[in-house]
Formats: structure tokens, sequence, C-alpha cells
């Protein structure tokens, strides 16, 4: 492959979109087909899904805020429930809390990996709390015996909020398997994509059936008698939501999936040269990386001295970097600003994330590090 040129005009973007032809000509023959709602590729997406990523229950949806919603409206979550979780997220964490009219209860994070502290957890907890959000910074999943343990001795759910670690494990065992529920998401600059869409993952079946049904509308699709005239008879019992993924959708992720490995290994083997060459570097510091877990390899994020002065240096040489989420509760939403999350604030002033994406060259990467030794 040919170096890129590297300007103003094409600079080295923090992340890409990425659509492979076979996700094209899948789209192509969906369109064609003449059925383009939820239909038999959605089924055959959620098949292939649970085979590649050895996920076991899982439901496929428009939007990974669909899944949280879902997660936290199939748990039961009532007006007035306190739900634990982060501000160190996207709004849509938090949004989906609000959704149900419960309160977000912000926890801090740990600085080391910019996930949940499951010691703040435990000093959050009160009557009114019934469940736990954690978030997978970048892709690195949260401490999860913990965050579980203070479930079971407080009678709480957890929803892993996986929007970043699609492929990642823990101790061995798949990120969607472990807790009560996990939403991940295929949005445009996700690793893998759908152009926009969601999965909800549960190791409780009945919660997947219900997830099922409750997706369209809670019409039973599935046991539905037909009259004469062709419409349907069904009786709809609850509350349900338009939250389906289509067969369009769906035929983006199954053609991009066929390259998902590669790009797992090509976002890991940028992730180990940047740990290596950027190690050593005054004013950085890297995240933790314990090896009873693997990323899901979204964001290379670290926490640097300096940093706009550091963002003002790469920016000067073609190289984008963000910050990607601000903390929620700068938000009004979800305010006041609290005061009592030190390392949230820490973080807030240090976090930053490289560029990572499956378009990303070795050339690309070694220039982006080449820059950064050059000082700031």
């Amino acid at each position: 492959m040919p170096k890129r040129e590297i300007s103003k005009d094409n600079p080295i973007l923090v992340v890409k979109p990425y659509v492979n032809e076979k996700a094209i000509q899948n789209v192509i023959e969906v369109l064609r087909s003449g059925w383009i709602g939820e239909g038999p590729k959605v089924r055959e997406f959620e098949n292939k899904l649970s085979e590649k990523f050895k996920i076991n229950y899982l439901a496929a949806l428009h939007s990974g805020t669909a899944a949280l919603h879902l997660a936290l409206h199939v748990g039961g979550i009532k007006p007035g429930d306190e739900v634990i979780t982060t501000a160190q997220t996207c709004t849509a964490t938090n949004h989906a809390i609000l959704m149900e009219r419960a309160k977000p209860v912000f926890a801090d994070i740990r600085y080391e990996d910019v996930n949940i502290d499951p010691d703040s957890i435990s000093r959050k907890i009160t009557p009114r709390t019934k469940a736990i959000i954690c978030v997978h910074w970048a892709g690195y999943p949260c401490n999860l015996d913990e965050i579980n343990k203070i479930a079971r001795e407080n009678n709480l759910f957890v929803i892993e909020d996986a929007a970043h670690a699609l492929g990642a494990t823990y101790k061995g065992e798949s990120i969607g398997n472990i807790s009560d529920f996990t939403t991940f998401s295929f949005q445009a600059i996700k690793q893998l994509t759908t152009a926009d869409g969601g999965m909800l993952a549960s190791k409780h079946p009945p919660h997947i059936e219900k997830v099922k049904l409750k997706r369209w509308f809670s019409i039973p699709r599935n046991n539905k008698e037909e009259t004469i005239c062709c419409e349907p008879l069904y009786d709809i019992k609850e509350v349900g939501f338009k939250y389906q993924m289509n067969d369009v959708a769906a035929a983006i992720g199954l053609g991009n999936l066929e390259d998902f490995d590669h790009f797992k290994k090509h976002r890991s083997e940028i992730v180990k040269l940047y740990r290596e060459e950027l190690e050593n570097i005054p004013g950085i510091t890297l995240l933790e990386n314990n090896q009873d877990r693997t990323s899901g390899n979204w964001l290379f994020s670290m926490h640097v001295k300096n940093r706009e002065k550091f963002a003002a240096k790469l920016k000067q040489n073609h190289i984008n970097t963000s910050v990607v989420h601000l903390r929620n509760d700068k938000f009004t939403a979800f305010g006041p600003l609290r005061n009592d999350l030190p390392q949230t604030e820490k973080a807030y002033h240090t976090l930053i994330s490289l560029p990572l994406h499956n378009h990303l060259t070795e050339h690309e990467v070694q220039h982006v590090i080449s820059i950064i030794k050059q000082g700031w």
C-alpha cells in the first residue's frame, strides 16, 4: 500500500468508519429483495455474532442506546430508582437512565484505567439503588468480579456498557456472558459498524426473550393467527418499543464481520506499538493493561501532562487527538457538577486518545510516535 500523504487536508484521524465491499454488495441484494425491515438478515446477523464472539444469548437492535434502555427497562428500573454509573462515558449511557425517569448516581473512576471504581460504587449504594452500569473505557474491561460481587451482596443487577469492547474478554470469558446485561454499539465509527445499530446480551435467556418481544412494540410476532384478510390476530400485553434492527443494517454488519478478525489483530498491533514506544516518554502515563483480560481496542487512551500543548503539537503536524467524551456531570441534564469524584476530575484534565482505526497504517502510527517523541 502506498504511503498516504499526511497534510492539513489529509490529517491522521482519531477514528474512521470502515465498510467493506462485501457489505456494500449485501446492501444492494437486500434493497433488491423487497424485504428491508427486520427479517432473515437480522436473524443471520444474530447467529453470526453469537458464533463469532461466543455470546450465548443476544438480540440485535437499532442502536446501543436502545440496548441500554431495554436493559434498564427489562431489569425493572422504575421512576425514582437510583442507578450507580460513571460520569466518564458517552451521554447515551446516562440518558438511558433518565429515559426510565430514574436517577444516575455517579461513582468515581480508577485513574489507572478510567473505569468505574468498585470501592466508590460501594460507597454510593442507598436503599433506592437498584442497578450498576459499568463502562469498559476504550474497550478495556472493568473489574467485573468485584462489581458483580457488590451487586450480589446488595441485590442489584449489573449492566456492562460494552460499546467500546466488542471482542474483549475477562479472565477467559467473552464480554457479553458475564453480567446480567451487556450492551454493544455498531455505530458508524465502532470496530464493527452496521451504519448504526446495537446489541443486547444477557446471561439470562428469559431476558433476551423479553427483549426480542419488546423491541417491536411487544407484538408476539412468532405466535400470531392470520385472518382471511391477512391481518394477524394478537394481543399486546405490555409497553413495547420500536428498537428492532433492519435487514439493511444487518447486511452491512454481515459484510464487515468477515474482516473483523483481521482488523482486531491490526488494532492490537497498533496498540502494542504505541505502548512499546511511548512507555517511557516523560509526561505520558499509559493506562493499565492487566494480562487477565483483553481489550476491544476501540480507543488508545492515555494520560498526558500539559494536554492542550500536546494536542496543539500533534495538530500542527496534521494528527488529530480527542478527549472523546466529556464527564457527564458537566451537562445540565445530569448536573449539578459533582465535587466528590477526585479521580474523574483529575482525568478530566489529562485524558486523551490517539488515532486508532481500521484504516490506520504503520507509517501513520510511526509518524504519530515520532512527533510525540519531539516533545510538546
